[in-house]
């Protein structure tokens, strides 16, 4: 049972058989609370009547011809007590070693009862040498014993040991005769009914193994296998004691979303007729196909698969975690919508749906009708992991092919390079179908020594030391050839305004030019160039080359990718202003020119100068505040301690593994007071 404050509802599961709605609803009534019921279960498909009816019924005498009576062979079946089992492995590793064994026709093992029911021929194989192959087999821990001194009780069926014969071909059925619409005889073995459910939200095997123990425990099922890859179960259970409805609700109740398909079909059993019955034949079966992936059935022929696409949604205004739930909520009651993940601190959704029904711009609709603001992601590709990896142990180049080759094989291996000469592999990888450790894993099972590439935890990326003192040194070429441009433009100014102020009442026209020829800095070396251009030049060649080359790396690259920014800015006007410079006094040198031309060669040390000293203040700014990011950094976890829990979660195992290991879908322990930095779905 679980009760949802916000929402006030109550989500029961029951036995129909054994209380009713309304009992329960009197047991909430006795409690204080008033309770309605908002929705009711379906009827169950079989009919207890029908079934009683069917029982008291004669069976019908199936004919076989001489050869087939004489072509039956012998059955016998035997229940076995096994202890030892932990888990749903050992189950398949009886089932799978003793059904290999010649004489044995079929074996079904139970965890929960610890019980193994087989068929076999016992002219071929004997109940102690059943016995005696469980218990040899691997890690040999089972231990057996016969049913029959475990339990006080039998049925009919678990002490048969008539010979059966062989059934004959049966006859075809209509799908109505299948689905139980006549009578059919029934006595020793209840009627079976298989369910496919489709369950979203599935990580690892953990979540495998959680549901297959959780469901197999359940009272009616009979059993459980759940497929990662198909993101699908199927279940296997009595009609009489449950129902598709209750399991997927079941699921869900562990977190999971899970939808019924409409190709779920009641599936019956060979039954078999009274011990007292002369004849034994097995009544005729038909089997229904509900895998939709074979194109059994009228239901959807499509694989979950095609119809699963995901999206992200960016979202804003959330606050706490009860919007997030308000999100995951609402989002999970819309039609189409499979499942929603709502990250608070990154403020964004990853949503699951059905591209037919269901499309991103109609999911971030939903989401500002909730009163938040929401943005579909376009080409993100944060659902895709990577992973680098130090391997050692390869020597040439089929090493390589055999690394790469297998990890493409991988389910959820998107991309997988790897450098012989670097010994490092670059793996990217879909987090909802493998992880992390499990690429380390397979690496390691083809006989190489895999482990993650060392990263700096110490933030030393965020130190700007480097480029301080490449701004200081620009700052420093620049200041050191731009003062002396800057104290001869400053000489000029202030000799021309005395020459202009003494001779300002009684100078004519050319004495101006004639008092600017006979200073020093402004007479001739060769016609056209004169002292303080020659001087100017020389100061703002380096200047221009040397305290401003940062300056021209990033405006190329800035103009590589077709972009302009504020260093293409500077460059182009030093250079305009250089050039136009350099152009004009060679073109006064070669026309012999008696007047000095007007040069700019002190602009670009001008302007370099104040730049690269503001970049310079701007970059020890920087490096104040990453100095406190790098301490922060510094305190971020190195470890993580991964549980592994058992289906009444309870702690089997910790594991302590790097924090770049851990995983989607992993349980993560952390205790009061300790470090830790991965966004949590719950707390």
């Amino acid at each position: 049972m679980g009760v949802v404050l916000d929402s006030q509802e109550a989500t029961v599961l029951y036995l129909p058989y054994l209380i009713t709605i309304d009992d329960i609803i009197a047991q909430i009534a006795k409690a204080g609370f008033k309770a309605t019921p908002k929705s009711k279960p379906r009827p169950l498909q079989l009919s207890m009547e029908r079934l009683l009816s069917a029982a008291l019924l004669p069976p019908e005498p199936v004919e076989s011809s001489p050869e087939d009576s004489e072509a039956s062979t012998d059955s016998a079946l035997t229940t076995l007590r096994v202890t030892g089992m932990h888990c749903r492995s050992c189950v398949v590793n009886i089932q799978e070693n003793i059904s290999k064994l010649a004489g044995v026709t079929s074996i079904e093992v139970l965890l929960e009862r610890e019980r193994a029911s087989i068929h076999y021929d016992p002219g071929r194989v004997t109940v102690s040498g059943l016995q005696q192959a469980i218990e040899a087999l691997p890690p040999g821990t089972f231990k057996t014993q016969p049913w029959s001194s475990t339990s006080g009780g039998l049925s009919p069926i678990s002490t048969s040991t008539t010979p059966i014969p062989s059934p004959s071909p049966p006859p075809p059925l209509s799908q109505s005769q299948a689905g139980l619409s006549s009578p059919q005889p029934c006595y020793s073995q209840p009627l079976s009914a298989t369910a496919l459910i489709h369950i979203e939200g599935m990580t690892c095997g953990s979540c495998v193994q959680s549901i297959e123990g959780m469901l197999s425990q359940r009272k009616g099922v009979r059993s459980a296998k759940v497929s990662l890859a198909n993101h699908r179960g199927t279940f296997e259970y009595d009609p009489l004691l449950t129902q598709p409805e209750e399991l997927r609700e079941a699921i869900e109740d562990m977190g999971f979303n899970a939808f019924l398909p409409e190709t779920n079909s009641l599936v019956t059993v060979p039954v078999i007729s009274p011990p007292s019955s002369p004849s034994l034949s097995p009544a005729p079966v038909k089997e229904l196909d509900c895998d939709p992936e074979r194109g059994g059935g009228q239901g959807v022929k499509r694989t979950p698969n095609t119809l699963n696409a995901k999206c992200f949604i960016q979202i804003g205004g959330m606050t706490c975690a009860s919007c997030v739930a308000n999100i995951e909520r609402n989002l999970n009651n819309e039609h189409g919508i499979y499942s929603v993940l709502v990250a608070l601190m990154a403020s964004k959704a990853e949503v699951r749906y059905n591209p037919e029904v269901m499309d991103p711009l109609k999911i971030a609709e939903y989401v500002r009708e909730l009163g938040f603001t929401a943005s579909v992601m376009e080409n993100y590709e944060g659902s895709d992991g990577s992973l680098e990896l130090v391997v050692r142990g390869m020597t040439c180049a089929s090493c390589v092919h055999k690394i790469e080759s297998s990890l493409m094989k991988e389910k959820g291996i998107v991309y997988a390079s790897v450098a012989l000469a670097t010994n490092k592999a670059h793996i990217k990888y879909d987090p909802e179908v493998t992880g992390p450790r499990d690429v380390i894993k397979l690496i390691k099972n083809l006989g190489f020594a895999a482990s993650l590439v060392k990263r700096d935890r110490t933030g030393s990326h965020l130190d700007h030391s480097s480029e301080i003192t490449q701004w200081r040194k620009s700052f420093l070429v620049s200041l050191f050839f731009c003062v002396p441009v800057m104290g001869m433009m400053t000489y000029m100014i202030i000799v021309d305004h005395q020459i202009s102020t003494s001779h300002r009442h009684n100078a004519t026209a050319p004495d101006p030019e004639h008092y600017h020829s006979t200073m020093f800095l402004e007479r001739q070396l060769l016609p056209g160039l004169s002292i303080m251009n020659l001087i100017s030049f020389l100061f703002c060649v380096p200047v221009q080359f040397i305290g401003g080359r940062y300056f021209y790396t990033q405006a190329y690259k800035a103009l590589k990718h077709r972009t302009a920014n504020m260093d293409v800015l500077i460059v182009l006007a030093t250079s305009i202003a250089f050039t136009y410079s350099v152009v004009i006094l060679m073109v006064a040198m070669i026309e012999r020119a008696k007047v000095n031309p007007i040069t700019f060669f002190d602009t670009p040390p001008m302007l370099f100068v104040f730049i690269s000293l503001g970049r310079w203040l701007e970059q020890i700014a920087k490096s104040k505040t990453s100095e406190a990011l790098s301490k922060l950094m510094s305190l971020q976890a190195s470890e993580a301690t991964v549980v592994t829990l058992n289906t009444d979660m309870s702690v089997l195992s910790e594991d302590q593994v790097d924090v770049e290991l851990v995983q989607r879908g992993d349980v993560v322990r952390v205790v009061p007071g300790e470090r830790w930095r991965v966004i949590a779905q719950h707390g």
